[in-house]
C-alpha cells in the first residue's frame, strides 16, 4: 500500500536562523567520530544554602585501566563557586559512580550517593573542610538520594528492597508479612511456591504458613517434597517461572518484585536506620516537610492493588519518626508527583499528570497546603508538561522546566495567582537541570555550540555566564554546523516546526546528502537544545551531510491536541508530517536528491520501518531498536502499555488487532526495497529485540539488501548511555553504511 507523502502548499516559516553558524579561526578542525569520548554531560547541581557554590556531577568516558581501546562511563563530583571567580574542581575522583550530592544546612559538608560495581550503592558524607568522603550508610538492600534534615541531625535516603527482605522486615518486627494486594507469588524462597498454591486455592494442600519446619525436599517423594523441591530450584534462579504482569525490566525478565522504602538515619556513621515505610509498597520523590517532623512523597494511589497495576500516584506524609504513613493528597483522574514542600512550611508544591502511564494529558504544576485539603492547579492554561520543580526562597513562586516548541525552557509561576512567565526567552537552549538558592540560579544549559556547561546568573535569568569549560574547552577550534528553523501547517491544521544543518564545511557550489533522523517516544521532542542528539548531529554534519529533523503530530512540547494526534495513527499521519519537512529541506539548491537517506530510534527506528514500507526516495536506511510487530511488542517490550494508550485496545480483540496489523511497518515488508540496516541491543527489554529479528528474516526470505548489528550487554539505551566503544562503533557503522550507497562527497 502506497501512502500520499505530497507536502502541503502553505510554507509557514522557511530559513529562520535559530544560531549564527558557529563557523572558527582559520586553523579550525572538524568533530571526528573519537571526540565523542571527549564530551561531558553535567547533572544534578546543588547550591550551597549561601548561594555561593555549586556541586555537580560530571559524566565522563574514561580509558579503562586493564583493556586496550576500550572506555569507561564514570560519574564523579565537581564543585565551582558562583561568582566564577574560582575555578572548578574535582571532588571525587575513584572508579566507583557518584550521584545525588545534597548539601547538609550548615553547608559544611555533601552527601551523596556511590555505587561501587557488584556492591550495593551506599550514602557518603564528604567534609568541605577536608579529608575523604566517609561512609554513612551500610544497607543490605543499598542506600541513594540523599536528603539532609532542616536541621542537619538526620539524612532520609531510599532503598531497594526485594520481596524477601521487605517480608524479613516485617516479620522482624513482629508485623504481619502479607501484602495488601492479591497474592501473585511474589517470592522465590524455599516454601514460597507451597504457599501461592495453598492461597489459591489448591485441594491438596502443603505444609502450613506456620509450620516451623520446612518439609524435606525431594524430585520423587510426596507431592508436597516436589513442592517444595521445585520451589528451591526457583530460589536458584533455575528455571525462572513467570507470573508477573510486569515481568521485563530494562535489560532482562524480571520474575522478582521489589520495593522503594524511604529511610532516615542519624547523620553520623554506623546509626541504625529507620525504614519509615515499611511493607510491600514502593514510596518515591521523598522531601523532608520545613518542620522535619515528616516526609512528603509519592506512593500508589490504590495501596492494596498489586504494584504492577498501579498506574497512578497519590501523595503520603510519612512520620519521620517512624511512626506510619497516611494519605496526604489525591485527585481523581490525576496522577500526583515530585512534591516540594515550601521553605515557610506552608505549602507544597507537585505535578498532577494523567493519570494513566502513556496517557496524552500535560502534567501541570499544583499547590497543596501543608495542613492538607484539595490541590490547586497553576499551570493547567499552559498547556504543557512541568518537571523539575522548585521554590524561590520566599516561597512566593515555584520554577519549572517544560518542554515548549522545541525548547526546554525555564518557567516561573507564582504560587497565589497562577501568572506564568517564560524565563528562558532564546529558544536554542535547553535547560537540563537547575537549582537556585540566594537570589543565585545555576543551570546545566544545552547550546547549538555546547552540548552541555554549568552557568549562573540571576533568578530572572536576565544574565548568566558561564562557571565551567568542561566541554567549551575541547571545542575550541572547532567547526559546527548551525540549526536553522522552518515550519509548516500540516494536514491537521497544526503547525509543525523542524530544522535543518548545513554541513560544517559548507560550499555553495557543490551537492550535498541529505540526512533524515527521527525521535522517538513517540512523544519525545527535538530541538536545537537537546543534549541527546548533539553529537550525532554534528559528526554527520562534520561528515559532509545536510540534516533535517522534525517534531511531527504526536511529539511532546506543543500540548495535549498536538500530542494526541497520532492516537491511532502511528504510520501515516506522522510520515506525512516528517517527510514533508524533508521536501522542504530537499529544495534547496544545495541538496542531492539522489542521496538522502534516514535514520532513527524507538519509535523513531518503527518511522524508518514505515517510511520505507511507503516511500521509495532514499539510497539507505538505518533503523535503530525499533518495533515492528505492534500485536507481538505487546508481549516483547516493556512499554507494553503503550499498545492500549495508542490504539485503544489489546492484540486479542479483533477490531484493534485489525488496527495493530494496519499500522505495524511489519505489514508492509514486501514494500522495502531501501537498502536497510537494523540495530538492536542484546538486552533490550524495552522494545525487544525480537522485533528486529522478524525484520531481518522477513527481508532476507524476500532477498532484500538488508543485515543487522548487535550490541552486546546493550540496553535500549545504549546511544545515551551505553558502554562508550558501542556508541561509537554504531555512529561509525552507520556512516559506512551510508557510504556504500552514496559514495564519498
Amino acid at each position: 500500500m502506497q501512502t500520499d507523502m505530497r507536502f502541503p502548499t502553505r510554507l509557514i516559516l522557511a530559513g529562520a536562523l535559530v544560531a549564527p553558524l558557529l563557523l572558527r579561526a582559520a586553523d579550525s578542525t572538524l568533530i571526528v567520530a573519537s571526540d565523542l569520548l571527549q564530551v561531558k554531560q553535567l547533572e544534578s547541581p546543588a547550591l550551597s544554602p549561601d548561594g555561593r557554590w555549586v556541586v555537580y556531577v560530571v559524566r565522563s568516558m574514561e580509558p579503562k585501566p586493564d583493556a586496550k581501546d576500550d572506555w569507561v562511563s564514570q560519574t564523579h563530583l565537581w564543585l565551582v563557586a558562583t561568582d566564577g571567580q574560582t575555578p572548578p574542581r574535582q571532588l571525587t575522583f575513584t572508579a566507583a559512580n557518584d550521584s545525588a550530592p545534597a548539601w547538609s544546612p550548615r553547608g559544611d559538608r555533601i552527601a551523596f550517593g556511590r555505587a561501587v560495581e557488584k556492591e550495593k550503592p551506599q550514602v557518603l558524607v564528604l567534609p568541605l573542610a577536608g579529608g575523604e568522603a566517609m561512609p554513612l550508610t551500610k544497607s543490605e538492600a543499598g542506600a541513594n538520594n540523599p536528603r539532609w534534615s532542616p536541621d542537619g541531625a538526620r539524612v532520609l535516603f531510599t532503598s531497594s528492597l526485594s520481596y524477601a527482605q521487605a517480608r524479613a522486615a516485617l516479620e522482624k518486627a513482629g508485623a504481619g508479612a502479607k501484602p495488601a494486594w492479591k497474592f501473585e507469588k511474589p517470592g522465590r524462597t524455599a516454601n514460597d511456591t507451597a504457599i501461592w498454591r495453598t492461597k489459591n486455592g489448591d485441594k491438596d494442600k502443603p505444609a502450613k504458613e506456620t509450620d516451623a519446619k520446612s518439609p524435606a525436599a525431594s524430585p520423587d517423594g510426596s507431592l508436597q517434597e516436589r513442592r517444595e523441591w521445585l520451589a528451591k530450584n526457583e530460589a536458584d534462579g533455575n528455571p525462572r517461572p513467570l507470573d508477573r504482569l510486569n515481568f521485563q525490566d530494562e535489560r532482562d525478565i524480571n520474575p522478582e518484585l521489589s520495593f522503594n522504602h524511604l529511610f532516615v538515619q542519624e547523620a553520623r556513621a554506623g546509626a541504625p536506620a529507620v525504614d519509615l515505610t515499611p511493607g510491600f509498597t514502593s514510596f518515591n520523590a521523598a522531601e523532608w516537610t520545613a518542620d522535619g517532623k515528616s516526609v512528603v512523597c509519592a506512593a500508589p494511589r490504590k495501596l492494596d492493588e498489586h504494584p504492577d497495576r498501579s498506574e497512578a500516584n497519590s501523595l503520603y506524609l510519612a512520620d519521620a519518626a517512624g511512626g506510619g504513613v497516611k494519605l496526604f493528597a489525591e485527585m481523581k483522574n490525576f496522577s500526583l508527583g515530585n512534591p516540594k514542600p515550601s521553605p515557610d512550611g506552608r505549602l507544597v508544591a507537585l505535578t498532577a499528570g494523567p493519570g494513566n502511564a502513556f496517557d496524552y494529558g500535560q502534567a501541570a504544576v499544583a499547590i497543596v497546603p501543608v495542613a492538607g485539603g484539595e490541590p490547586k492547579l497553576l499551570t493547567e492554561k499552559l498547556d504543557r508538561s512541568a518537571t523539575g520543580l522548585q521554590w524561590t526562597d520566599d516561597s512566593r513562586a515555584i520554577y519549572f522546566v517544560a518542554a515548549t516548541n522545541g525548547g526546554f525552557p525555564l518557567y516561573r509561576v507564582n504560587a497565589q495567582t497562577g501568572a506564568t512567565d517564560r524565563l528562558t526567552l532564546q529558544t536554542d537552549i535547553g535547560v537540563r537541570a537547575y537549582d537556585l538558592a540566594r537570589g543565585t540560579l545555576v543551570q546545566v544549559r544545552t547550546t547549538p555550540g555546547n552540548p552541555s556547561e554549568l552557568y549562573a546568573g540571576s533568578l530572572d535569568d536576565t544574565t548568566s555566564a558561564a562557571l565551567t569549560t568542561h566541554n567549551s574547552g575541547w571545542l575550541v577550534g572547532k567547526k559546527l554546523s548551525a540549526y536553522e528553523a522552518h515550519s509548516f501547517q500540516n494536514s491537521e491544521g497544526s503547525v509543525v516546526q523542524f530544522w535543518t544543518m548545513k554541513p560544517a564545511e559548507f560550499d555553495v557550489a557543490k551537492k550535498y546528502p541529505l540526512l533524515l533522523e527521527i525521535h522517538g517516544g513517540p512523544s519525545a521532542m527535538w530541538g536545537p537544545g537537546e543534549d541527546s542528539m548533539w553529537f550525532e548531529f554534528q559528526f554527520f554534519a562534520a561528515r559532509g551531510y545536510a540534516i533535517v529533523f522534525s517534531n511531527p503530530r504526536g511529539s511532546g512540547g506543543y500540548g495535549y491536541t498536538f500530542q494526541r494526534a497520532n492516537y491511532k495513527n502511528w504510520g501515516a499521519g506522522p510520515a506525512l508530517d516528517i517527510l514533508t519537512a524533508t521536501s522542504i529541506a530537499a529544495q534547496e539548491s544545495y541538496i542531492d536528491t539522489k542521496r538522502q537517506l534516514v535514520t532513527g530510534g524507538s519509535y523513531g527506528g518503527y518511522m524508518v520501518g514505515w517510511i520505507v514500507g511507503h516511500d521509495q526516495r532514499f539510497a539507505a536506511a538505518v533503523a535503530q531498536r525499533g518495533v515492528y510487530d505492534l500485536a507481538t511488542f505487546f508481549g516483547e517490550g516493556n512499554a507494553w502499555r503503550l499498545v492500549p494508550r495508542a490504539f485503544g485496545g489489546y492484540p486479542w480483540q479483533r477490531e484493534t488487532r485489525q488496527l495493530l496489523e494496519h499500522e505495524s511497518p511489519l505489514s508492509y515488508v514486501e514494500a522495502i526495497r531501501t537498502p536497510l540496516l537494523i540495530q538492536h541491543g542484546d538486552n533490550d527489554r524495552r522494545t525487544g529485540f525480537v522485533q528486529s529479528e522478524m525484520l531481518l528474516r522477513s527481508l532476507k526470505v524476500l532477498g532484500r539488501d538488508v543485515e543487522e548489528v548487535r550490541y552486546p550487554r546493550a540496553s535500549h539505551e545504549m546511544s545515551r548511555s551505553g558502554e562508550p566503544k558501542q556508541r561509537l562503533d554504531s555512529l561509525v557503522r552507520y556512516e559506512e553504511f551510508f557510504r556504500r550507497y552514496i559514495g564519498e562527497n
